[in-house]
């Protein structure tokens, strides 16, 4: 791995982190960014190298380091709202997988079905966790999807949209990036 790939790595954790940050408390879970930051990471790496940023990001969180929207610890396993951290992971193999790489519309497509992916893991997890962890009487499908999916699913498929746009207009600016000096000195001056 190039020493540019792992600088802009760690330049995608670093808004995952900022856009965890970012909070608008209204329920159970709260509105952050992480949607739009866990969208346009892997349009931008890849699956593989976001993968590694998503994994480092969750394991950060878990050993204690307060990057997640509400702190950190191993504890957090037990929010009901762990499971859409972990279906960041699933997202992310589906988005930034290499399917259809040359349609454009695709590449928004696979942005939504990794949306959904992530959506439905974290409604799965959080109904479980209600019901046999905490025991909540409220617990049922129709409820966790009324708490944890509605609310957001809009505001989910424009971040979504919004990471795709602005991953095609960084993909000509990152690809010069990956160019060495002298392949893009030569590259400038054909045009």
């Amino acid at each position: 791995m190039k020493v540019k790939d792992v600088c802009l790595m760690t330049v995608c954790l670093c808004i995952l982190i900022l856009c965890s940050k970012i909070i608008v408390p209204i329920g159970v879970i709260s509105i952050t960014l992480q949607t739009f930051a866990v969208a346009i990471i892997p349009y931008i790496l890849k699956w593989k190298r976001a993968s590694i940023v998503l994994t480092a990001y969750i394991l950060m969180g878990l050993l204690g380091i307060p990057v997640f929207s509400d702190g950190g610890g191993f504890l957090y396993v037990l929010k009901p709202s762990f499971g859409f951290i972990l279906g960041f992971l699933v997202s992310t193999f589906i988005t930034g997988s290499n399917v259809f790489k040359n349609s454009k519309i695709a590449g928004l497509i696979k942005g939504l079905f990794g949306l959904l992916a992530l959506d439905f893991i974290g409604i799965v997890y959080m109904y479980f966790i209600l019901k046999y962890y905490i025991g909540s009487d409220k617990a049922s499908i129709v409820y966790v999807i009324q708490v944890g999916f509605l609310p957001f699913i809009l505001k989910d498929s424009i971040s979504v949209v919004f990471a795709y746009i602005i991953s095609l207009r960084l993909s000509p600016i990152l690809d010069n990036m990956q160019l060495s000096s002298k392949e893009y000195i030569e590259k400038e001056t054909k045009m």
